[in-house]
């Protein structure tokens, strides 16, 4: 089945220059751009038999579900949390269970809001590489839109959030693509089954994203593209482990997270 096009309309009263940039979004996404005329935007879903929108505004991008009163867009979340506590020398688990160092390459196969990419980014610095995959094309577009045009603070956070590479891509197509060990980590962080506690900030994520489990195939063609290993973020507990056994998990203290660690090498080629 075809997937719907996607909408995009401005905030109200928009000017000429926010209304070009609307038309532009909606060109590079593909879609279709319906001038907001007054209208709400539950109106707007209504008439065009769509269930949410992009909307372009002076201060922000966002994708919203009026019916369901959700609005996602792109931040940064508890990132500066997280690398405030890494330079104090407070471990963050997904830095632990990757083993990250200056220079090091990442492949993220399920970019979302990009907050774990960032602070890989952070971690593998300049002379490193983080490649970002997301596979829905409104969160790879406000990602992609936000690592690149975001003042923030510090500047090595705002440097970090620049050097990602981001691509509107299905990691189960790109995966069996890639030469053996052409990354040092390759990561997973699909939505979890089941929410953890207190994360409804995550809410409208979970209503857009790709709703998929991670295969075992997808591990081991992300093994055989990794030269130091696979890590797959889950929810605590999960059921995950018996299906897939990794090798290590690595549990975040407070999070309600766990990584499981896959090794790596060409023996998984086959």
């Amino acid at each position: 089945m075809e997937a719907p096009r996607i909408l995009v309309t401005t905030s109200q009263k928009a000017s000429d220059e926010l209304t070009e940039r609307a038309r532009r979004y909606a060109e590079e996404l593909g879609g279709r751009f319906v001038p907001r005329g007054g209208r709400g935007l539950g109106k707007i879903c209504r008439e065009h038999g769509v269930e949410g929108l992009l909307v372009v505004g002076d201060n922000r991008v966002s994708y919203q579900c009026p019916a369901q009163g959700l609005e996602y867009f792109f931040h940064v979340g508890t990132v500066k949390l997280r690398l405030h506590n890494l330079e104090t020398g407070r471990a963050d688990p997904m830095a632990s269970a990757m083993r990250l160092e200056s220079g090091d390459t990442v492949l993220d196969c399920t970019l979302g809001r990009a907050n774990d990419a960032i602070v890989a980014s952070y971690l593998v610095g300049g002379t490193g590489r983080v490649v970002g995959l997301e596979v829905q094309p409104v969160i790879a577009f406000l990602a992609r839109c936000g690592l690149q045009t975001l003042s923030v603070a510090p500047t090595a956070l705002q440097e970090a959030m620049r050097r990602i590479e981001t691509h509107c891509a299905d990691y189960e197509e790109v995966l069996p693509t890639r030469d053996a060990g052409s990354f040092d980590v390759v990561y997973f962080d699909p939505i979890f089954e089941t929410p953890v506690p207190g994360s409804v900030h995550l809410i409208p994520l979970r209503h857009l994203a790709d709703k998929r489990p991670v295969s075992a195939e997808a591990v081991r063609q992300a093994r055989r593209v990794a030269r130091r290993c696979v890590v797959v973020k889950q929810s605590y507990k999960t059921k995950l482990w018996a299906e897939l056994p990794p090798d290590e998990v690595v549990r975040g203290k407070s999070s309600g997270a766990e990584y499981g660690v896959f090794s790596a090498g060409a023996r998984w080629s086959s």
